[in-house]
Parts: structure tokens; sequence; C-alpha cells
């Protein structure tokens, strides 16, 4: 008995290596065949691996989709046509049997791979698409997959379906408008697809999206979701553009910062205190905003917009922030030219001759000329703040005159900047 044992596990051993030389050998092929295009004579070698050597890497079924969908590109009848999609489908199955912990989103996929093959079944793409968010929202990547959900699910509301209300409609956006806000950090080579992605999906859900609509929602979902991280930040991101002067809103902000104190928590606890003058408060967490922001634009753009709008009245820490706003982004020339129109505006207050108020005029005109060099779009900007400010700036003359030239002095005031003049 124990021999008869012994020689079966060695036939199956056996047989399971000369499987796994197969699939290598099978794979080999395909693979030639796949460098140079030629997805009719990769199919057979393909399918043999796919077959008989299902989890040997997740590539069999990523070259898989591309034979696939090759075929479906050339097929000659609509049914013939639907039947490889349908093959598509099951591959996109086995996909996800054999690894599970990559293909979340696979039914996501399943209802793409329908939509963009154009199969006419909106009911199964609709199914596919709402299991696919539903279960991996955050793994899902496709502009297309996102929009087309959402509009399924708006013909539906609007068809009469019942499972489809209008707090689902609201549900939805929130979570898919702020899983697009964060694709566009994770992928922002795809910016341009998901700007579009955005506007659909914004328009579409434009009559849905009053105050008082959302407020009712909210309201009544916050109790339950005052733990939930995910649910607080997609809402309040839905709030933030119209509805940011609400008690609900200023309730979940104070909430999701106490959960989680990041950038974006303290950017919406900033939006609340300034809807609601408490313009310490805002003050103080737009900065903390800017200070936890890892992405160095978007951290660049938060100290512009300080300098710009809370601390507009307040030149010196204005000037400051203009300054940290270039050392994250120095091509963003727009924070030079407000730093030149802040200096100009100053001259009077920051020079005591006439000489020293034409030396600040002088100062922002050197100043603009770098938001030209940072951002070429900016020259004509820069080109009428220096026609603009030419009769009250130093010229040549007034240097030489005053026998400047080669020379430095310093503004001080608020400006604290020294000028050196040209030697001739």
């Amino acid at each position: 008995m124990r021999v008869i044992i012994l020689i079966t596990v060695i036939l199956f051993s056996l047989n399971s290596n000369a499987q796994k030389i197969d699939c290598s050998l099978q794979t080999k092929e395909y693979q030639e065949f796949l460098k140079v295009k030629n997805y009719s004579d990769a199919f057979s070698p393909w399918e043999f691996v796919k077959d008989k050597c299902p989890s040997q890497s997740k590539e069999i079924y990523t070259d898989g989709i591309k034979i696939i969908q090759y075929k479906i590109d050339n097929t000659a009848t609509p049914e013939e046509k639907e039947k490889l999609v349908r093959d598509l489908l099951s591959l996109y199955n086995k996909y996800n049997k054999n690894f599970p912990e990559i293909t979340q989103d696979y039914e996501v996929y399943k209802g793409l791979a329908l939509l963009e093959n154009n199969i006419d079944a909106k009911d199964e793409i609709f199914q596919y698409f709402d299991n696919g968010f539903s279960k991996a929202l955050d793994k899902v990547t496709s502009a297309n997959a996102i929009f087309n959900y959402f509009k399924l699910l708006i013909e539906k509301n609007q068809n009469g379906d019942k499972s489809v209300s209008s707090d689902k409609i609201i549900e939805k956006y929130s979570l898919l408008s702020n899983q697009i806000n964060n694709l566009f950090t994770k992928n922002p080579e795809e910016r341009e697809s998901y700007i579009a992605a955005r506007k659909g999906v914004n328009s579409l859900a434009n009559e849905f999206l009053n105050c008082d609509n959302l407020t009712s929602y909210y309201e009544k979902k916050m109790p339950q979701n005052q733990e939930n991280e995910v649910w607080l930040q997609a809402s309040l991101n839905t709030l933030s553009d119209k509805c940011s002067a609400t008690p609900i809103f200023l309730a979940m902000a104070e909430r999701y910062y106490a959960l989680k104190v990041s950038s974006q928590s303290s950017s919406y606890l900033a939006i609340a205190s300034l809807k609601n003058r408490k313009f310490d408060e805002a003050k103080k967490h737009y900065i903390e905003s800017a200070e936890l922001e890892s992405d160095l634009t978007e951290k660049a753009t938060k100290y512009y917009t300080l300098a710009t709008g809370l601390f507009s009245g307040d030149k010196a820490k204005a000037k400051e922030f203009l300054l940290k706003s270039l050392e994250f982004n120095p091509k963003l020339g727009k924070a030079y030219l407000f730093l030149a129109q802040l200096y100009s505006s100053s001259a009077s207050d920051c020079g005591k001759t006439p000489f020293e108020k034409k030396a600040v005029h002088y100062l922002a005109q050197q100043t603009v000329k770098k938001a030209a060099i940072a951002d070429e779009r900016l020259k004509s900007n820069v080109d009428i703040f220096i026609k603009n400010s030419s009769k009250e700036s130093l010229s040549p003359k007034d240097i030489s005159d005053a026998k400047m030239n080669g020379k430095s002095m310093t503004i001080g005031c608020w400006i604290n900047e020294e000028i050196i003049f040209p030697s001739k």
C-alpha cells in the first residue's frame, strides 16, 4: 500500500512539474507574439497557460485582457462580439479568484467592459458598478466608470426607481466627488479626465444639491457617522462649495478635526470658522492646514491664499506667506505680482523722502519682473504694471543725480529689503 501511495505522489509531482514547464514555455511563446502585437497567434498559448496554470502570475490576466479585447475589436458579428465580451467578464472573475488582493474593484471593470464595448445591458452594467463601488470605492481610478455610474444612478432616480432615492443620490455624489478629489493627487497624469468627470457629475447632480436638501440629509445621517472619517471627509467636501455657512457644516468640521488633525480637516474648520466670522480661529486653522499639507504645489497655493485673503491687510505677514509660497513653488509667478502690488501701495508709508518713495516703486518693478520669469503667462500683467508705475519709479537719471549708481539702500518699514542700483 505504501508503495502505491509513493508511486502516486511521484507521478503527481512529475506531472505537476511537467505542467509548470509547459506553462513556462507557453508563456514565453505568447509573450513573444505580444511583443510584436500579434494578438491572434498569442491567443492559443495564452489560453493554455490561463487554463493550466491560473495562479502563475497576474500577467496572465493583464495580458489576457489585451488579447481578448483585440479579438472583440476585430470580430465580424454582434453575436460573436458579445460572446467575446462575456469571455472577458469570465476572465475578470478568474483574475479575482486567483488574485483577490489586487482585484477588489474587478466588478467595476466588468461594468466597463460591457459599457465600452457597447453591449446593451444597462441594468447589468449598473449592478456591476453598484457592487464594485460599494465594495472598493477607494480602489477605483477610472474617470469613465465614476461618471457613468453616477449617470445611471440619476437615470434610475428619474425613471422612478425607489431604490435610488434623492438621499442615495446625495450619498453617492458625496463619495464619488471625494474620490475624484483624492485621485487628483494619486494620479496627476489623469487630471484632465478627472476634471471632465467632476464637471459631468456636478452637472447631473445640480438639481439635488441645494442647501435645503443637503442640510436635511446630513442632519439625518450625522448621528450615525460621527466616528466615520471617510464619511465626514466626503460630506464636508460636498457641503463646502455651497453650504459652508450652515450649522451642520460647522458641526461636521469640528467633529472631523477632533478625530483627525490633518491639512484637510484644518482647512474645513478654517472655512467653517470664517463663515461664522470667527476670524482668529480661521487664521489659525488656515495656517495649520498649510503647514500640514504634504503636496508642495498645494502647500504653495495655501500660503498664497493666506497672503491674498485673510492676511492681505497685514502686509508684513502677507509678504511672509508669499515668500513661503514661492519657496514651495518657484513657478507661482502671481505671488511676485501680488508682492509688487503690496510694495507699490506702501510707497507713501515706507518712504520718507521723494527719492525713497520712488525707490519703493523701483523695488516693486524689480519684483514684478520676476513674475514673468516664473510664469511667462503673466507677461502682459507685468508689462501693464511697469507701464502704470513708470512715472512714480526711479529713472536712470534719478539714480545718477542722487549719485547712487553701484550703491545700495535699505527700505525699512515692513518691507525691509535692500536695493542695489545698477552701476550705470
